[in-house]
């Protein structure tokens, strides 16, 4: 009797703190997943270049398969447009060479590459750079250097620009942005997405790009590309 009164305790003990044991696992596993952070919305990826490296330009035109003469720019990573209240360029000018075309928004054409328009006459905004007149990064503009069946395109001028020529970016709004270019290079159209081209920070600067020789079909097209920078200047 003895024996089995001291027992019925220890029983009722080990099943209290069974239960216990039970318990606690239970408020544990649920402060464990109410605790977990849950994932982000994913929201995509950003267009073609937009990204946040800019996008790679090879040359003015966006796909060389289906603009041979123009220049090819590589994936682009699409950021935003810069800031809504900087109007959209309208039209580009460098007096001293009596050059002068319509701009046009541009983005990213299906196979990555940066849009250019088809018109060789024209040239083109890269809308997911800063606009002309932002307040830093570079503001991007294309264009064809000839077109087949069309002749000399407009950007073709930029072989002729020197330092310290003005370059007239005409806004919407009817305002002008005034630059001054600072600088004339030559790039290869498979390094051009890893130079400052596209960049959307630092120094606002102006980015004229067109397609340079040598102009090779069986490679598709123009290897180079011609970049010319400018710098905002007073009016």
């Amino acid at each position: 009797m003895t024996s089995t009164r001291r027992m019925a305790p220890r029983k009722a003990l080990g099943l209290t703190a069974t239960l216990l044991g039970v318990l606690l696992c239970a408020v544990f596993l649920v402060l464990l997943v109410r605790g977990k952070p849950g994932r982000a919305a994913d929201f995509g990826s950003t267009p073609a270049s937009t990204a946040s490296s800019p996008p790679p330009m090879n040359s003015t035109p966006a796909p060389s398969s289906a603009r041979p003469t123009g220049v090819a720019t590589g994936a682009p990573s699409p950021a935003d447009a810069g800031p809504a209240r900087i109007p959209a360029p309208q039209e580009l000018s460098i007096p001293r060479l009596g050059l002068s075309a319509p701009v046009d928004p541009v983005g990213v054409a299906e196979d990555g590459q940066t849009e250019v328009p088809p018109d060789p006459d024209r040239v083109g905004w890269y809308r997911f750079s800063p606009a002309p007149g932002s307040a830093a990064g570079s503001s991007v503009i294309v264009g064809h250097v000839d077109a087949k069946g069309r002749g000399l395109g407009v950007l073709d001028g930029l072989n002729e620009v020197r330092q310290g020529d003005r370059v007239l970016i005409g806004r919407k709004d009817g305002s002008t942005v005034s630059y001054e270019i600072t600088a004339r290079r030559t790039v290869g159209k498979k390094v051009l997405a890893a130079s400052d081209a596209f960049r959307r920070e630092g120094r606002p600067v102006l980015t004229l790009i067109t397609c340079a020789g040598p102009y090779l079909p069986d490679a598709g097209g123009y290897q180079n590309n011609l970049v010319v920078t400018a710098v905002e200047a007073a009016p």
